[in-house]
Protein backbone atom coordinates (compact mmCIF):
# COMPACT_ATOMS: atom_id res chain seq x y z
CA UNK A 1 0.00 0.00 0.00
CA UNK A 2 1.01 3.62 -0.54
CA UNK A 3 0.90 6.29 2.14
CA UNK A 4 1.26 9.97 1.20
CA UNK A 5 3.05 12.27 3.62
CA UNK A 6 2.36 16.00 3.79
CA UNK A 7 4.96 16.14 6.57
CA UNK A 8 8.13 17.55 5.03
CA UNK A 9 11.20 15.41 4.47
CA UNK A 10 12.46 13.62 6.34
CA UNK A 11 9.85 11.80 8.37
CA UNK A 12 11.02 10.58 11.79
CA UNK A 13 13.01 7.37 11.55
CA UNK A 14 10.62 5.74 14.02
CA UNK A 15 7.73 5.85 11.56
CA UNK A 16 9.81 5.12 8.47
CA UNK A 17 11.34 2.01 10.04
CA UNK A 18 8.06 0.96 11.60
CA UNK A 19 6.20 1.01 8.29
CA UNK A 20 8.94 -0.63 6.26
CA UNK A 21 7.51 -3.75 4.67
CA UNK A 22 3.96 -2.55 5.30
CA UNK A 23 3.72 0.56 3.16
CA UNK A 24 5.54 2.66 0.61
CA UNK A 25 5.75 6.25 1.84
CA UNK A 26 5.71 9.01 -0.76
CA UNK A 27 5.94 12.74 -0.13
CA UNK A 28 3.25 15.05 -1.50
CA UNK A 29 5.89 17.59 -2.53
CA UNK A 30 7.62 14.95 -4.68
CA UNK A 31 4.53 14.03 -6.70
CA UNK A 32 4.07 15.42 -10.19
CA UNK A 33 0.77 16.93 -11.29
CA UNK A 34 0.08 13.73 -13.23
CA UNK A 35 0.75 11.59 -10.17
CA UNK A 36 -1.53 13.80 -8.09
CA UNK A 37 -4.35 13.30 -10.56
CA UNK A 38 -4.83 9.63 -9.64
CA UNK A 39 -4.73 8.94 -5.91
CA UNK A 40 -7.65 6.55 -5.71
CA UNK A 41 -5.51 3.92 -3.99
CA UNK A 42 -4.52 6.15 -1.08
CA UNK A 43 -6.25 5.25 2.17
CA UNK A 44 -3.84 6.80 4.70
CA UNK A 45 -2.19 10.22 4.91
CA UNK A 46 0.51 11.48 7.26
CA UNK A 47 0.48 15.19 8.09
CA UNK A 48 1.10 17.78 10.82
CA UNK A 49 -0.79 20.83 12.18
CA UNK A 50 0.59 23.59 9.89
CA UNK A 51 -0.88 21.81 6.82
CA UNK A 52 -4.43 22.98 6.05
CA UNK A 53 -6.33 19.73 5.63
CA UNK A 54 -9.51 21.21 4.18
CA UNK A 55 -12.29 19.78 2.04
CA UNK A 56 -10.65 20.95 -1.19
CA UNK A 57 -7.41 19.13 -0.43
CA UNK A 58 -9.24 16.01 0.73
CA UNK A 59 -11.09 15.70 -2.62
CA UNK A 60 -7.78 14.47 -4.06
CA UNK A 61 -8.23 11.30 -2.03
CA UNK A 62 -11.67 9.78 -2.77
CA UNK A 63 -10.98 6.57 -0.84
CA UNK A 64 -9.20 8.07 2.14
CA UNK A 65 -9.83 6.28 5.43
CA UNK A 66 -7.29 7.71 7.89
CA UNK A 67 -5.13 10.77 8.57
CA UNK A 68 -2.29 10.45 11.09
CA UNK A 69 -0.96 13.79 12.34
CA UNK A 70 2.42 14.07 14.00
CA UNK A 71 1.31 17.11 15.98
CA UNK A 72 -1.10 18.04 18.73
CA UNK A 73 -3.36 20.73 17.27
CA UNK A 74 -5.95 20.31 14.55
CA UNK A 75 -7.44 23.81 14.17
CA UNK A 76 -6.48 23.88 10.47
CA UNK A 77 -8.21 20.54 9.78
CA UNK A 78 -11.79 20.34 8.48
CA UNK A 79 -13.16 18.03 11.14
CA UNK A 80 -16.74 18.21 9.86
CA UNK A 81 -15.66 17.03 6.41
CA UNK A 82 -13.70 14.19 7.97
CA UNK A 83 -16.73 13.17 10.03
CA UNK A 84 -18.95 13.36 6.94
CA UNK A 85 -16.65 11.07 5.00
CA UNK A 86 -15.92 8.75 7.91
CA UNK A 87 -12.20 9.55 7.90
CA UNK A 88 -10.37 8.68 11.13
CA UNK A 89 -8.08 11.49 12.33
CA UNK A 90 -5.40 10.87 14.96
CA UNK A 91 -2.86 13.12 16.59
CA UNK A 92 0.20 12.78 18.82
CA UNK A 93 -1.13 14.46 21.97
CA UNK A 94 1.74 13.92 24.38
CA UNK A 95 4.78 13.50 22.13
CA UNK A 96 5.97 17.10 22.42
CA UNK A 97 4.58 18.14 25.81
CA UNK A 98 7.87 18.17 27.72
CA UNK A 99 9.72 19.96 24.95
CA UNK A 100 7.13 22.71 24.53
CA UNK A 101 6.85 23.16 28.29
CA UNK A 102 10.64 23.37 28.57
CA UNK A 103 10.68 25.99 25.84
CA UNK A 104 7.90 28.00 27.49
CA UNK A 105 10.07 28.17 30.59
CA UNK A 106 13.11 29.12 28.54
CA UNK A 107 11.12 32.03 27.08
CA UNK A 108 9.69 33.04 30.45
CA UNK A 109 13.09 33.04 32.14
CA UNK A 110 14.87 34.75 29.27
CA UNK A 111 12.19 37.45 29.17
CA UNK A 112 12.13 38.09 32.91
CA UNK A 113 15.91 37.99 33.41
CA UNK A 114 16.65 39.83 30.13
CA UNK A 115 19.00 37.10 28.95
CA UNK A 116 19.10 38.14 25.25
CA UNK A 117 20.03 41.69 26.28
CA UNK A 118 22.62 40.42 28.76
CA UNK A 119 24.18 38.32 26.02
CA UNK A 120 24.49 41.31 23.68
CA UNK A 121 25.81 43.48 26.52
CA UNK A 122 28.50 40.93 27.41
CA UNK A 123 29.56 40.58 23.77
CA UNK A 124 29.82 44.34 23.39
CA UNK A 125 31.62 45.14 26.64
CA UNK A 126 33.61 41.94 27.23
CA UNK A 127 33.43 42.76 30.94
CA UNK A 128 31.52 41.64 34.02
CA UNK A 129 30.00 44.10 36.53
CA UNK A 130 29.73 46.54 33.64
CA UNK A 131 26.47 48.30 34.38
CA UNK A 132 23.88 45.85 33.09
CA UNK A 133 20.51 46.81 34.67
CA UNK A 134 18.60 44.75 37.22
CA UNK A 135 15.98 42.27 36.03
CA UNK A 136 12.94 40.56 37.57
CA UNK A 137 12.83 37.46 39.79
CA UNK A 138 10.79 34.48 38.55
CA UNK A 139 10.62 32.29 41.65
CA UNK A 140 7.68 32.80 43.98
CA UNK A 141 5.59 34.77 41.50
CA UNK A 142 2.10 34.02 40.16
CA UNK A 143 1.65 32.23 36.83
CA UNK A 144 -1.60 31.82 34.94
CA UNK A 145 -1.73 28.97 32.42
CA UNK A 146 -4.43 29.31 29.78
CA UNK A 147 -5.30 25.78 28.69
CA UNK A 148 -4.51 22.87 30.99
CA UNK A 149 -4.03 20.13 28.44
CA UNK A 150 -0.93 17.96 28.16
CA UNK A 151 1.37 20.94 27.59
CA UNK A 152 -0.35 23.27 30.06
CA UNK A 153 -0.06 20.69 32.83
CA UNK A 154 3.66 20.30 32.21
CA UNK A 155 4.12 24.07 32.33
CA UNK A 156 2.22 24.20 35.63
CA UNK A 157 4.24 21.31 37.04
CA UNK A 158 7.46 23.17 36.31
CA UNK A 159 6.03 26.26 38.03
CA UNK A 160 5.75 24.27 41.25
CA UNK A 161 9.52 23.83 41.14
CA UNK A 162 9.86 27.60 40.96
CA UNK A 163 7.71 27.94 44.13
CA UNK A 164 5.04 29.79 42.16
CA UNK A 165 1.33 30.18 42.74
CA UNK A 166 -0.43 28.57 39.77
CA UNK A 167 -3.74 29.56 38.25
CA UNK A 168 -5.43 28.20 35.14
CA UNK A 169 -8.33 28.53 32.74
CA UNK A 170 -9.84 25.54 31.00
CA UNK A 171 -13.13 24.54 29.39
CA UNK A 172 -13.86 22.34 32.40
CA UNK A 173 -12.43 22.05 35.92
CA UNK A 174 -9.37 19.82 36.33
CA UNK A 175 -8.40 17.70 39.31
CA UNK A 176 -5.36 19.80 40.15
CA UNK A 177 -4.29 21.83 43.20
CA UNK A 178 -4.36 25.07 41.23
CA UNK A 179 -6.72 28.03 41.30
CA UNK A 180 -9.23 28.03 38.45
CA UNK A 181 -10.35 31.29 36.84
CA UNK A 182 -13.54 31.76 34.85
CA UNK A 183 -11.91 33.77 32.08
CA UNK A 184 -8.58 34.96 30.74
CA UNK A 185 -9.05 38.61 31.72
CA UNK A 186 -9.68 37.68 35.36
CA UNK A 187 -6.59 35.47 35.43
CA UNK A 188 -4.45 38.10 33.70
CA UNK A 189 -5.32 40.63 36.42
CA UNK A 190 -4.08 38.13 39.04
CA UNK A 191 -0.97 36.79 37.29
CA UNK A 192 2.58 38.04 36.96
CA UNK A 193 3.09 35.69 33.99
CA UNK A 194 0.34 34.71 31.56
CA UNK A 195 1.15 31.66 29.45
CA UNK A 196 -1.06 30.76 26.48
CA UNK A 197 -1.17 27.00 25.89
CA UNK A 198 -4.61 26.81 24.28
CA UNK A 199 -5.64 25.32 20.93
CA UNK A 200 -6.56 27.57 18.04
CA UNK A 201 -9.94 27.93 16.38
CA UNK A 202 -12.93 30.25 16.32
CA UNK A 203 -13.59 29.93 20.06
CA UNK A 204 -10.13 31.21 21.03
CA UNK A 205 -9.41 33.62 18.16
CA UNK A 206 -7.89 36.84 19.58
CA UNK A 207 -8.72 35.72 23.12
CA UNK A 208 -5.66 37.67 24.28
CA UNK A 209 -6.83 41.15 23.36
CA UNK A 210 -6.56 44.75 24.46
CA UNK A 211 -8.61 44.17 27.61
CA UNK A 212 -6.50 41.17 28.64
CA UNK A 213 -3.27 43.14 28.19
CA UNK A 214 -4.67 46.00 30.23
CA UNK A 215 -5.57 43.54 32.99
CA UNK A 216 -2.10 41.93 32.87
CA UNK A 217 -0.63 45.36 33.45
CA UNK A 218 2.71 47.09 33.26
CA UNK A 219 4.46 44.52 35.47
CA UNK A 220 2.99 41.47 33.74
CA UNK A 221 4.54 39.24 31.08
CA UNK A 222 2.89 37.29 28.25
CA UNK A 223 4.22 34.01 26.82
CA UNK A 224 2.57 32.26 23.86
CA UNK A 225 3.47 28.73 22.78
CA UNK A 226 -0.10 27.85 21.76
CA UNK A 227 -1.32 29.30 18.47
CA UNK A 228 -0.56 32.66 16.89
CA UNK A 229 -4.24 33.46 16.40
CA UNK A 230 -4.78 33.47 20.16
CA UNK A 231 -3.25 36.96 20.22
CA UNK A 232 -4.67 40.11 18.67
CA UNK A 233 -1.38 41.20 17.11
CA UNK A 234 -2.35 44.86 16.73
CA UNK A 235 -3.32 45.01 20.39
CA UNK A 236 -0.03 43.33 21.37
CA UNK A 237 2.00 45.83 19.37
CA UNK A 238 0.19 48.67 21.13
CA UNK A 239 0.68 47.03 24.53
CA UNK A 240 4.42 46.65 23.95
CA UNK A 241 4.87 50.10 22.46
CA UNK A 242 2.99 51.91 25.24
CA UNK A 243 4.40 49.63 27.98
CA UNK A 244 0.89 48.51 28.90
CA UNK A 245 2.55 45.15 29.67
CA UNK A 246 6.14 44.60 30.81
CA UNK A 247 7.00 42.32 27.91
CA UNK A 248 6.14 39.27 25.85
CA UNK A 249 7.78 36.17 24.40
CA UNK A 250 6.08 34.39 21.51
CA UNK A 251 6.94 31.39 19.40
CA UNK A 252 3.77 31.37 17.25
CA UNK A 253 2.28 34.08 15.06
CA UNK A 254 -0.81 35.15 13.20
CA UNK A 255 -0.44 34.58 9.48
CA UNK A 256 2.41 32.07 9.73
CA UNK A 257 4.86 31.41 8.23
CA UNK A 258 5.32 35.19 7.88
CA UNK A 259 6.06 37.21 11.02
CA UNK A 260 4.76 40.78 11.26
CA UNK A 261 7.84 42.95 10.70
CA UNK A 262 6.76 45.39 13.42
CA UNK A 263 7.37 42.67 16.01
CA UNK A 264 11.11 42.86 15.35
CA UNK A 265 11.53 46.33 16.80
CA UNK A 266 10.74 45.85 20.49
CA UNK A 267 13.32 45.48 23.23
CA UNK A 268 10.66 44.01 25.54
CA UNK A 269 9.69 41.22 23.12
CA UNK A 270 11.36 37.88 22.38
CA UNK A 271 10.33 36.15 19.15
CA UNK A 272 11.32 32.65 18.03
CA UNK A 273 10.36 30.90 14.75
CA UNK A 274 7.81 28.30 16.01
CA UNK A 275 10.45 25.95 17.39
CA UNK A 276 9.06 25.00 20.82
CA UNK A 277 8.61 21.36 19.80
CA UNK A 278 11.68 21.21 17.58
CA UNK A 279 13.88 18.65 19.31
CA UNK A 280 15.21 15.39 17.97
CA UNK A 281 13.50 13.56 20.81
CA UNK A 282 10.10 15.15 20.25
CA UNK A 283 10.21 14.43 16.53
CA UNK A 284 10.91 10.74 17.12
CA UNK A 285 8.24 10.53 19.84
CA UNK A 286 5.70 12.06 17.47
CA UNK A 287 6.67 9.54 14.80
CA UNK A 288 6.28 6.69 17.28
CA UNK A 289 2.81 7.85 18.30
CA UNK A 290 1.75 8.25 14.67
CA UNK A 291 3.09 4.78 13.92
CA UNK A 292 1.13 3.35 16.84
CA UNK A 293 -2.02 5.00 15.50
CA UNK A 294 -1.50 3.72 11.95
CA UNK A 295 -0.73 0.18 13.07
CA UNK A 296 -3.76 0.12 15.36
CA UNK A 297 -5.98 1.44 12.57
CA UNK A 298 -4.77 -1.18 10.12
CA UNK A 299 -5.45 -3.90 12.69
CA UNK A 300 -8.74 -2.70 14.19
CA UNK A 301 -10.14 0.19 12.18
CA UNK A 302 -9.62 2.66 15.00
CA UNK A 303 -6.69 4.13 16.97
CA UNK A 304 -5.72 5.11 20.53
CA UNK A 305 -5.27 8.82 19.81
CA UNK A 306 -8.38 9.30 17.70
CA UNK A 307 -9.69 12.85 17.32
CA UNK A 308 -12.63 12.05 14.97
Amino acid sequence: MRIISFFKKPLPESIVTGLAGTAQIQYWDDLTDEERSDLTDIEILITNPPVRMDAKLLTNFPNLKMIASLGVGFDKFDLEEMKRRGIVLTNAPSATSDDVADFAWALLTALSRRIPQAFVHAKNTLRTFSGFPLSVRVSGKKIGVAGLGHIGREIARRAEGFKMQVGYTNLSPCDVPYRRFDNLKEMAAWADYLVLAMPGGAATHHIADKEVFKALGCEGYLINIGRGELIDTEALIEALDKKIIAGAAIDVFEGEPAINERLSGFDNLIITPHVASSTFEARESAGAQALENIQAFLATGTAPNRVV
